[in-house]
């Protein structure tokens, strides 16, 4: 398919929305064995994603310790993910593997326009969880303050509400529509914006919440490095037993920094691909190739990773969090002394001096 001039393919966050080789007819092709096993692979991975994000939600049940108010942005984003699983992926698996949409011109519109809101909302909770982390590692002592109950629920409703202003308002609106193109809404589920809409929603989704996470981890690395001898021992006497062994402040600086280095290498790795190519064609204005057709599949769904990798970094690094997970595995946990805490759990997510039993006088 091929898109007029100054058009852009912002497809739904997701990847199978450009259709190449369509049977002229309306039934359904035969499923060969290759696009069979790209369905069984991407199967696994709608499946690791699920169950991921669903042991987030599980663990504060088992250790309590997790049960703290900044907790809410990891359950944001275990949300987010969970529902790119469970309502963008499946469908998204369908549509790859048997080369058709066959639910409707009007549930393409709500695909399109869940995959928006959830794939936004997944980003910007990231985009908060590192203004949390700046502000508990930056200023510890304005900390509980800054980050009370109630400012937490506002953010993290604030975060659905952005996410679904440009998904679903500018979707079922037909903002991103280009005059005169059409496609058959019985067989195919075509994104195509024009190139407006693609470079502001690109910017609102992406482009301005990665400048300000970067910003923060970029903050927080300095105050790492500056403020070590009064920062770091500060926020770790929030999270040792005191028969810990703890490391010196410069293993924990190079933990944290080797910390921030991952965060922020697997979200560019996963999002920038995906959004550099989006713009990049809205400002061309360039022809769909099948070549680009195949690119957008991969990119997406590289896009689609970050929701599986996410719990791994934010959740599964956190001490509590694993003694939690042992819980449910093993039944029963065992008290033992604690052993060097890294700031790992500091820059993702981890017991804050907002917490009343840990508090500082």
């Amino acid at each position: 398919m091929h898109l007029e001039k100054n058009t852009s393919l912002f497809p739904n966050c997701s990847v199978a929305l450009f259709l190449s080789n369509r049977k002229e007819n309306n039934t359904m092709a035969e499923i060969a064995p290759q696009q069979a096993a790209v369905g069984v692979l991407l199967t696994l991975l709608d499946l690791v994603t699920f169950l991921g994000n669903t042991v987030v939600f599980i663990c504060p049940v088992v250790e309590k310790r997790l049960r703290t108010v900044t907790y809410m942005f990891i359950m944001s984003l275990a949300m987010a993910d969970l529902l790119v699983a469970c309502l963008v992926m499946p469908f998204s698996i369908i549509y790859e593997v048997t080369g058709m949409w066959m639910f409707g011109q009007q549930f393409c519109k709500v695909w399109i326009s869940f995959d928006v809101m959830f794939c936004t909302a997944s980003i910007v909770t990231l985009c908060f969880i590192s203004l949390d982390r700046y502000c508990s590692v930056v200023t510890p002592y304005h900390y509980p303050r800054r980050m009370s109950r109630r400012r937490c629920i506002i953010m993290t409703i604030t975060i659905w509400v952005y996410s679904s202003l440009i998904s679903f308002l500018p979707v079922m609106q037909g903002w991103n529509e280009i005059p005169g193109m059409d496609f058959d809404g019985g067989t195919e589920c075509i994104f195509v914006t024009n190139w407006t809409f693609a470079i502001v929603a690109s910017a609102l989704a992406f482009y301005i919440p990665f400048l300000i996470m970067c910003s923060m981890y970029f903050f927080i690395y300095r105050a790492s490095r500056l403020k070590a001898t009064q920062i770091v021992p500060q926020t770790l006497d929030l999270h040792y037993h005191p028969n810990s062994k703890r490391p010196n402040n410069l293993q924990l600086e190079n933990k944290a920094t080797r910390t921030m280095s991952i965060i922020i290498s697997v979200f560019v790795m996963c999002w920038l691909p995906y959004f550099v190519l989006n713009v990049w064609i809205a400002a061309k204005g360039s022809e769909t190739t099948n070549a680009i057709t195949h690119v957008f599949k991969v990119i997406t769904w590289l896009g689609y990773c970050n929701s599986t990798i996410n719990p791994m970094l934010y959740a599964f690094l956190n001490r509590d969090f694993q003694r939690a997970l042992k819980k449910l595995i093993c039944r029963r946990w065992r008290s033992q002394v604690d052993i060097g805490e890294d700031m790992v759990s500091i820059v993702t997510f981890s017991k804050t001096a907002q917490d009343p039993e840990h508090s500082v006088k």
